[in-house]
Parts: C-alpha cells; sequence; structure tokens
C-alpha cells in the first residue's frame, strides 16, 4: 500500500513558490502596463515581488504541509 500523503519534496515546494510568486508578479506587471508606467520600474518591481514573496510562500507551504489533514 501505497502512501498518498507524503510530504513534496523542497525542490518542489520551492518551484510551486516559485511559480505563486511568478503570478503575482505577472499580475503587477499586466497592472503597471495599463497604468503606463515606466518600463525599468516594472521590472524592478516585478524582480522584487519574485524575490520577496518566493520564501515567503515557500514557508507557508511548509508549514502547512506538515499539519496533519482534516478528516
Amino acid at each position: 500500500m501505497t502512501d498518498n500523503l507524503a510530504a513534496p519534496s523542497p525542490a518542489r515546494q520551492w518551484l510551486k513558490a516559485f511559480y505563486s510568486a511568478l503570478a503575482a508578479a505577472i499580475g503587477y506587471i499586466i497592472a503597471e502596463l495599463i497604468m503606463q508606467h515606466d518600463t525599468s520600474f516594472i521590472l524592478i518591481g516585478a524582480l522584487a515581488i519574485l524575490a520577496v514573496l518566493t520564501p515567503i510562500i515557500y514557508a507557508i507551504n511548509r508549514r502547512s504541509g506538515r499539519t496533519a489533514p482534516r478528516r
């Protein structure tokens, strides 16, 4: 019998966190392009969002992965 509740690997959790932060950064880019702000500030802001949100989302996913699922 296999255990379907096994925790994902740290690399997979980092990748999921990066994808979530990337989605937020893309949303930011779209909003800033609609408001017609300067491109260099848009790129700096998007990179800052990636750099800040990726470890935060990773920590949240790590913590929620340790709790036992409700039945």
